[in-house]
């Protein structure tokens, strides 16, 4: 059902994310999947939808024409402006095509007043985390699941304000994506890790953020990237895509206790650390070793314990 009046214009403000990983590939039950992610305070996907002479948008024509058909099977006004103003790089490990996705359902839902599931791009999710991240914010751990199409959440809380998260960005990188991620969830894995990685998420990492105990969330999550790490082996020969970025985490990780990892397929990385850290020699230590790289830089972000925005004119 759609209502007579239409907003001038509906924006919407997403959150990226960090995916920590899976707790589990395929499984021999009925469950698969779930994982863990946090969702973080910069690089956010902003998208509006305006009133307008004729159909426009800046997106590409293949989101284009998913936009238009859906106004069309509907019997929506096609005279309206879809755009992106801002978005993470694709494919660097932020969840962008998730972000984009989302907002443009929920903001053509919001400026029609369309009361029904606008869910036209028929995407289907592996894990939750992107779209608890842009519904909720903060540190989600997202239910396993026997089809594609549900997305509990087993947990989320707010994350620790004193602790912050270290970037590290390799622009010479991009993670697998398209139809060679695809076929990489599509085949069989051969690596049962689902009861270390649930023993690590119930019992060390969850507790660990709920009485803010950063050294054994350090440890815990450290653990599970290293896990994880292992589902990927047939493509990914380390613990991260990026050797450089690589390098970088274990010259900090000598001096500072860090929780480090890799998100999603990479090359964006990151370390977990205590605000204190920040201005006791971390940063030395960084600038001197990333100025050996031209492809990598840094960024210092906070955790985000909220969702989307939406405003209205």
């Amino acid at each position: 059902m759609v209502s007579d009046k239409s907003f001038n214009e509906v924006k919407i403000v997403t959150n990226s994310r960090l995916h920590f990983g899976f707790l589990n590939l395929k499984s021999s039950n009925s469950y698969s999947f779930g994982g863990m992610g946090l969702s973080i305070d910069k690089h956010p996907t902003i998208l509006t939808v305006s009133k307008a002479l004729k159909f426009e948008s800046n997106l590409k024509k293949a989101i284009r024409d998913k936009i238009y058909h859906f106004l069309c099977d509907n019997k929506l006004s096609k005279k309206i402006r879809v755009d992106c103003i801002e978005s993470p790089q694709k494919h660097i490990g932020l969840g962008s095509g998730t972000q984009l996705t989302l907002s443009i359902e929920e903001a053509i839902s919001k400026f029609y007043r369309f009361n029904q599931n606008t869910n036209f791009f028929h995407r289907s999710y592996r894990s939750g985390v992107g779209i608890n991240s842009y519904k909720n914010g903060g540190f989600i751990v997202d239910s396993p699941k026997n089809n594609l199409l549900t997305n509990e959440i087993i947990f989320k809380t707010n994350f620790p304000k004193e602790w912050k998260i270290i970037l590290l960005f390799d622009s010479k990188a991009r993670g697998l994506h398209g139809r060679s991620e695809s076929r990489f969830f599509s085949s069989d894995s051969t690596i049962s890790l689902r009861k270390k990685l649930s023993d690590l998420t119930l019992n060390e990492i969850i507790p660990s953020i709920i009485y803010k105990d950063f050294d054994i969330f350090a440890r815990s999550l450290t653990k599970f990237q290293d896990l994880n790490s292992l589902f990927y082996s047939s493509i990914q020969k380390s613990n991260y895509l990026s050797h450089d970025i690589a390098k970088v985490i274990k010259k900090v990780s000598i001096n500072f206790n860090v929780a480090a990892g890799q998100s999603s397929w990479g090359p964006t990385s990151y370390m977990l650390i205590e605000s204190k850290n920040i201005h006791n020699g971390i940063i030395s230590i960084l600038d001197n070793t990333i100025s050996m790289y031209n492809n990598l830089s840094y960024e210092i972000v906070s955790a985000k314990n909220s969702g989307r925005k939406l405003s209205y004119k």
